[in-house]
């Protein structure tokens, strides 16, 4: 009996060596210094909202450097991380936009988080939104943010109009009275525009919200067939293709452009814009005249537009651990609340979607883009974030273009639509 005990003993005592020696090489390996980068685009309210929460995680891990990498728009975000990626040099962390995070996860470029989330960690987000960073059942990003579109309107300008801004989503304008107010602005010379609308760099997703208001759908209901060719998508590419025929937007402000339709509102080239909610720091520091938001026009039905971002960790992250942990440190409650009140996004968990947040500026305004957000269709949810969307959106962006700059009738860019869509789905 003596022999036995001092045998285990024995064993307890290396196993305990052994497991402190395990603790102490996995902390001194915790503490090994970490440098990381992180890519991103966005204004100064964002930029200024990252690096206020990447101090903060810095001041809670020593050994932990993280540099925020800024460019000037997603397009060109996703064209230098492509380079970086064909060299085996992509950043550690990116950010991506819902729309394009099927083609990157599909590409292997991303890091599986599945190993460092349990399964109850997506029960704290919108499902749409932990739908949209999974691939084939496992996630390869954390939802971070979303926003959508509403209405800008110069409040100097309807007021020489007597035009009052709808001050609920029942009475927002409908399709021909959004026209008409934006006639009456150009034609009455209060500006060399009516309006324009945010969809540069390629954002041809940004065109559905309208496809949905007319009664349309890109994709069936199993998203399986392409139903642009209907009538009502070609009625919807003949309004929006009008808009340039008859001048009520600058011509600048087509799809593939890089115009910054903000500045154009701000400086008084357009009366009103549509566009997100991110856009109001710049205008509010811009805008010299009285300015406020509504709510988007409407058709047979409302509709606005999936906006928003979630973060991810390349391939090439050098300590993919640490990444993840400072992607799950970005997105928890406390630090969504700080990075979407200051930067003027809309949040992804479902514990704040309903909460009355306390945006740094403009709360009342705020509180039309979070009414407005309730209004995307679910149906949209479930297209754009569609593994294979990144292409169905090229292939949108191009035709679209083609028709607002080259005059490319309706039916003929529904039935280019039609056919790249197809394409893509295989």
């Amino acid at each position: 009996m003596r022999d036995i005990s001092q045998k285990t003993t024995r064993r307890r005592v290396l196993q305990t060596t052994a497991a402190a020696g395990l603790f102490a090489s996995t902390r001194a390996h915790a503490q090994a210094p970490v440098a990381m980068t992180l890519a991103v685009w966005g204004g100064q309210a964002e930029q200024d909202a990252f690096n206020n929460l990447i101090r903060k995680y810095q001041a809670l891990h020593s050994n932990v450097t993280i540099r925020l990498e800024v460019n000037g728009n997603s397009g060109q975000l996703y064209q230098q991380v492509d380079t970086r990626l064909a060299g085996k040099q992509a950043p550690d962390l990116f950010r991506i936009q819902y729309q394009q995070f099927g083609r990157y996860a599909a590409a292997k470029a991303l890091v599986d988080l599945s190993p460092y989330v349990d399964a109850a960690y997506a029960s704290g987000f919108a499902p749409a939104f932990w739908q949209a960073t999974n691939y084939q059942g496992k996630p390869f990003a954390l939802p971070h943010h979303t926003d959508t579109f509403a209405l800008y309107y110069n409040a100097d300008i309807l007021q020489k109009l007597g035009v009052e801004a709808p001050t609920s989503l029942e009475k927002s304008w409908s399709w021909q009275d959004f026209i008409k107010v934006a006639r009456s602005v150009k034609d009455k010379g209060l500006a060399p525009y009516g309006f324009a609308m945010g969809w540069q760099t390629g954002a041809g997703y940004r065109w559905l919200p309208f496809l949905y208001q007319h009664g349309g759908q890109l994709l069936d209901a199993d998203l399986r067939q392409p139903l642009i060719t209907s009538k009502q998508g070609v009625e919807t590419i003949a309004w929006t293709q009008s808009w340039f025929k008859e001048g009520l937007v600058p011509p600048s402000t087509y799809i593939k452009s890089t115009e910054q339709t903000q500045n154009l509102f701000a400086n008084g080239t357009t009366g009103l814009m549509l566009n997100g909610d991110w856009q109001i720091p710049f205008v509010d520091k811009t805008a010299k005249f009285r300015w406020g938001v509504t709510y988007m026009p409407r058709d047979v039905g409302m509709a606005s537009d999936l906006g928003g971002n979630c973060l991810a960790v390349s391939r090439d992250a050098k300590n993919p651990d640490v990444a993840a942990d400072f992607l799950k440190f970005m997105v928890n409650e406390e630090n969504m609340r700080e990075f979407v009140t200051s930067a003027q996004f809309l949040p992804v968990r479902k514990s704040m979607m309903g909460q009355d947040l306390p945006f740094a500026l403009r709360p009342e305004l705020m509180k039309v883009f979070v009414v407005q957000a309730g209004t995307i269709p679910a149906h949209l949810v479930s297209t754009v974030t569609m593994p294979v969307f990144s292409k169905i959106n090229a292939g949108l962006s191009d035709e679209l273009d083609l028709a607002f700059t080259s005059g490319q009738d309706a039916a003929t860019t529904a039935a280019n639509i039609d056919a790249k869509t197809r394409a893509a789905l295989g």
